[in-house]
């Protein structure tokens, strides 16, 4: 059964949740689907690139209010947009992505029979956007035909929702090297061994404390030089700090690669500390580079995705001691680096872009037949 499929998220900006559903959207596309992605941003504000297969509408509504009372009067204009706009692609069912634009979806949608699936990209015990977003995520998640978490972590947390409303279906690895090579800072040595880390430059990922770790061995192994990939509102502050820690030149922050690939590839390690995850694509996209990962050990994600001294190591979250110690074996031990590099790959096998996609086809149908029925 071909189904008319539309995906909703705020915006194709740098993310996890971004990539993923762009990565859904293309496999959906090959399968034959007729696919309409809607971004309320417009796409200027665009990262990755949408396969030509899908058909985008950009609503560009999005933007931050002065007072209260504008605020309730421009949410109320975006969900008016956003409904006409669903109803113009005439969807078999529809699927939003984060916890704001889920919010706004259900509710933009109230009173129209769609079947609607919300994805839960993010930990609701540890990840919050304040009081007025999870009260409204409380009321609306159990209004969803389905709620979709991206771990089993994560979908622990959605306990307001019944659990035959409920589902599992973590986020699709894949590889999209385009050969191109990205322009580095001047700073990044070549003849360096490099340690990857990747990821948006915030609190939830934990770059303070892998500057802080790395501190405690750096002087140990200088060879080494760890590359940060990624933007965000933190990057100045953790430039400074990498400077106050006496680490310039043996950190360099490169921004977001549009092609990361070609770095992770001639890394010798990956290493991420963050306070939370849902299941984050950037460490499986460093085992699918074959990299082996060190990773801390969340409330829900990375443990679902690296087999600890398997392909990874996993250690205990905010545990600045064990996470040095951890890097510092591997930096140590070019033959162990190679043991978890030899497995690294199987994280295609078992999340690969193919078979997540397939689990989204049946569950959709699924919805559907319901539906017709």
């Amino acid at each position: 059964m071909k189904m008319k499929i539309t995906l909703v998220i705020s915006s194709l900006d740098c993310g996890g949740g971004e990539r993923a559903i762009v990565l859904l959207a293309e496999g959906l596309a090959n399968l034959k689907h007729q696919v309409t992605l809607i971004t309320l941003a417009d796409k200027s504000t665009d990262f990755y690139q949408l396969s030509p297969k899908v058909a985008r509408l950009e609503l560009g509504i999005m933007g931050k209010s002065s007072n209260l009372l504008e605020a309730v009067t421009n949410n109320i204009g975006r969900l008016h947009t956003l409904r006409k706009a669903i109803k113009s692609t005439d969807p078999d069912v529809v699927v939003s992505s984060l916890r704001k634009t889920n919010v706004s979806v259900i509710l933009a949608l109230l009173g129209i029979k769609y079947p609607v699936i919300v994805t839960e990209q993010n930990d609701v015990k540890v990840f919050s956007y304040g009081l007025v977003w999870e009260t409204l995520r409380r009321l609306t998640y159990p209004l969803c035909s389905k709620v979709v978490s991206v771990s089993k972590g994560v979908d622990r947390g959605i306990e307001l929702v019944p659990s035959n409303n409920r589902a599992v279906i973590y986020n699709p690895i894949t590889i999209k090297d385009d050969q191109t090579t990205a322009s580095l800072p001047s700073e990044v040595d070549p003849d360096k061994n490099w340690i990857a880390s990747m990821g948006r430059l915030t609190n939830q990922k934990g770059q303070d404390l892998l500057l802080q770790a790395f501190q405690q061995i750096a002087s140990k192994h200088q060879n080494w030089q760890l590359l940060i990939l990624g933007q965000g509102e933190l990057r100045e502050h953790l430039e400074q700090m990498r400077d106050d820690l006496g680490l310039s030149g043996r950190v360099v922050f490169t921004g977001a690669l549009r092609n990361p690939f070609a770095v992770l590839k001639k890394a010798k390690l990956f290493v991420m500390a963050s306070r939370n995850e849902g299941f984050p694509l950037a460490h499986g996209e460093a085992l699918a580079c074959g990299l082996p990962v060190i990773a801390t050990d969340c409330p829900s994600g990375p443990s679902e995705m690296i087999r600890h001294d398997v392909d990874g190591l996993l250690v205990p979250n905010q545990d600045l001691g064990a996470l040095a110690a951890a890097m510092e074996s591997l930096m140590s031990d070019e033959q162990k680096r190679k043991q978890l590099a030899a497995k690294a790959t199987e994280v295609i096998e078992r999340f690969g872009q193919d078979k997540i996609v397939a689990q989204w086809e049946t569950l959709m149908q699924k919805l559907v037949e319901e539906k017709i029925t």
